[in-house]
């Protein structure tokens, strides 16, 4: 029949999630109800279109479903009922290839996160790996947070999945990690505490096991560590002791340095969580800009006071301690008494 391919279209593209813009949750003003602000991602695509279909209530709106993209399919393979039907991206790097940009984007909210990262091996070998985590981030920790529901993922060269390890102790429990700038120690300020300054997942706080550095130009990946299961993230070792990935046998910890190409973070889950997610980092924005704004008055009065009471040299206020001399009777340029 002549609309089988659409109805199968329809039946079977559906589950797998279109790909948003952030903008209906984190701009005050709103589109037409329904309207979808479709993005591209480098990794996934364009995978949504419309279909001129109107739903029960004749809302055209609605009319949108998804496209056949490999990639997606792989990762939703996963578990489809993890991520939603929506995936709502927080950051890519066209929104500012700064470390500062990609803290903005992702501190507050509140949810399930989806971090993608399409790379390149010193060989030009294309990598695609990423991480997946139900944890908010946090920033400047100075050690590791989060909870076990996350996993580290890689879908290009190979699909594997490492799920989160148990914490037994004082092993394991490194999930997440982020370090926006790296401090002093407050007993010799001339020597930095050496933690890895960026973002990541796994490992130590030196040198975690998925690592994003705070130029967002590199990523290391590890194949061991005691909070994710072992599995090779990034390029895959050689058995060729004359190949430059060879890794000798022996269960030694293997890792690849990888040049970032794309970056990019999704909101991810039911609309509920989502919805929750923003207003979340709403509110969170709200407090951080409210503070701001005290800060800078608090400062500017500051400011003003200590250029009056002489703590800062400056002749600004110097013709109001003349005017006070005369007032008193003594001008202040000569000595002359003029009572």
């Amino acid at each position: 029949p002549k609309n089988t391919k659409n109805s199968i279209f329809q039946k079977y593209s559906r589950p797998f999630p279109i790909l948003e813009s952030s903008k209906e949750f984190t701009t005050k003003t709103t589109t037409k109800g329904g309207d979808l602000t479709v993005v591209s991602s480098p990794v996934f695509g364009s995978n949504a279109r419309s279909e001129g279909i109107s739903d029960s209530a004749n809302n055209s709106a609605a009319a949108v479903s998804t496209l056949l993209s490999p990639p997606i399919f792989a990762f939703t393979s996963i578990s489809t009922t993890k991520f939603g039907e929506k995936w709502h991206r927080l950051y890519a790097g066209a929104d500012g290839w700064t470390f500062q940009k990609l803290e903005h984007a992702i501190m507050g909210y509140d949810g399930p996160t989806l971090l993608v990262i399409k790379a390149s091996s010193k060989q030009h070998e294309s990598v695609t790996l990423g991480a997946y985590t139900a944890a908010k981030w946090e920033r400047n920790k100075r050690d590791f947070f989060g909870a076990p529901n996350c996993f580290l993922f890689q879908l290009v060269p190979t699909l594997r999945v490492l799920k989160s390890l148990p914490k037994m102790g004082t092993r394991g429990g490194h999930y997440m990690y982020f370090h926006s700038n790296t401090n002093t120690q407050n007993l010799n300020p001339s020597k930095k505490d050496e933690l890895a300054e960026g973002l990541g997942f796994g490992g130590t706080v030196r040198t975690p096991r998925l690592f994003i550095d705070c130029h967002l130009e590199e990523c290391r990946a590890s194949s061991k560590d005691t909070s994710f299961e072992e599995g090779h993230l990034g390029v895959t070792p050689s058995d060729d002791p004359f190949s430059s990935t060879f890794s000798p046998s022996g269960g030694a910890s293997t890792s690849s340095t990888l040049h970032i190409e794309s970056l990019e973070v999704f909101a991810v889950g039911d609309k509920e969580t989502i919805m929750r997610g923003f207003q979340a980092q709403n509110h969170y924005r709200d407090i951080a800009d409210s503070t701001l704004r005290n800060a800078r008055t608090v400062d500017k009065a500051a400011f003003l006071g200590d250029m009056r009471n002489g703590v800062i040299e400056t002749k600004a206020f110097a013709h109001r301690g003349q005017v006070d001399g005369r007032a008193h009777g003594c001008l202040k340029d000569d000595g002359k008494a003029n009572g």
